[in-house]
């Protein structure tokens, strides 16, 4: 078989020169006593053992210190579903002090949760949507007229229909849109943080005709 004869051909005979400076290197290694080689290897292993240790403590330090567990959300989760998480190791700049370790097995989220984010005690807060309002605003379910596409974190005017004089008027302005929930068969409803006079007007404008959001900018 030529091809093997050709691949085998390099094991025998003499073994191939060494640079002078490695062949030096290699018969002043073997002169010296065995427990001084073994020393050698010894520092040699702890030195590089040294270095990649230092090299994990910088790292750590730029970014706070050692890792973190922490709850991932899995996929994009909305206000009210229960969440899908995972456990990871961050770096603590990325985890928040509030981080919880666990969830309750029928815990509800008060604000979104995207793909990717950490679960903060916020997140399942027992007061719901409401938890990152100001203290002076209260959270008040409007119906979403149809043809208009709005989510979490969209701002709306708040308009009231009535059947006097003054048909429309703009009660609220600029308003956050916390959530939007659509039950089974029902038309969606918005989530809208509202100060108590507008809350008021809007509920008598609920009861006198009908109101109406529209899409504000940002």
């Amino acid at each position: 078989m030529p091809s093997l004869s050709r691949l085998t051909r390099p094991l025998h005979g003499p073994l191939p020169a060494l640079p002078a400076a490695l062949d030096r290197c290699s018969e002043r290694w073997w002169r010296w006593p065995p427990r001084v080689r073994v020393l050698a290897i010894v520092a040699s292993v702890c030195c590089l053992l040294a270095l990649d240790q230092w090299r994990v403590l910088h790292v750590q330090q730029r970014w706070g210190g050692p890792a973190r567990r922490a709850l991932v959300a899995v996929e994009d989760a909305h206000v009210g579903d229960h969440p899908r998480l995972r456990t990871a190791a961050l770096p603590p700049a990325m985890v928040p002090p509030d981080a919880p370790q666990a969830v309750a097995d029928d815990a509800r989220l008060a604000l979104a949760l995207p793909e990717g984010a950490v679960l903060t005690r916020a997140h399942v807060s027992p007061r719901g949507p409401a938890v990152g309002l100001d203290p002076g605003l209260r959270v008040v379910p409007l119906p979403v007229p149809p043809g208009l596409e709005i989510g979490a974190g969209a701002r709306v005017d708040v308009w009231v229909l009535t059947e006097g004089p003054d048909r429309s008027r703009r009660v609220a302005q600029g308003r956050a849109v916390l959530a939007v929930s659509t039950a089974d068969g029902d038309d969606p409803v918005a989530l809208i943080g509202l100060a108590a006079g507008e809350v008021a007007a809007t509920v008598a404008g609920l009861a006198a005709g009908d109101v109406l959001l529209t899409q504000a900018p940002p």
